[in-house]
């Protein structure tokens, strides 16, 4: 089960990194649009790269952590790690008035305090 909560959201994050690095352009123009906030676009951009790496490079490790059982670090950071990214993220879209992008959030959020749970049993 934790696996499974970890591939979920190591796939979520990873491939969302690997959209933001694939366009760049694109995901700016999208983020000053979506956000309202033209000048900002770019940073936010490289916010949510760092976040996303960090996030991404975490779970891996998490992943590989629970399939070879060795422990770099405590697997609550893991979760830790999640929920504040996710945490920004909903943060950011209602700001943006995004409420249908908000409540999906959710869904990840509920998945990340699961499997923290579950872990930490």
């Amino acid at each position: 089960m934790i696996l499974s909560i970890l591939s979920f959201l190591f796939i979520s994050f990873g491939y969302s990194l690997f959209e933001k690095l694939k366009d760049k352009k694109g995901y700016t123009v999208f983020l000053a649009h979506h956000l309202k906030q033209e000048k900002l676009a770019n940073l936010f951009w490289w916010l949510l790269v760092m976040l996303n790496s960090i996030t991404s490079l975490v779970l891996i490790i998490g992943i590989f952590s629970t399939l070879f059982d060795f422990y770099l670090f405590s697997p609550v950071i893991i979760y830790q790690t999640c929920v504040i990214n996710i945490l920004i993220l909903l943060f950011g879209q209602r700001i943006a008035g995004d409420f249908q992008g908000a409540a999906n959030l959710g869904i990840y959020l509920i998945l990340t305090i699961l499997g923290w749970y579950l872990q930490v049993q």
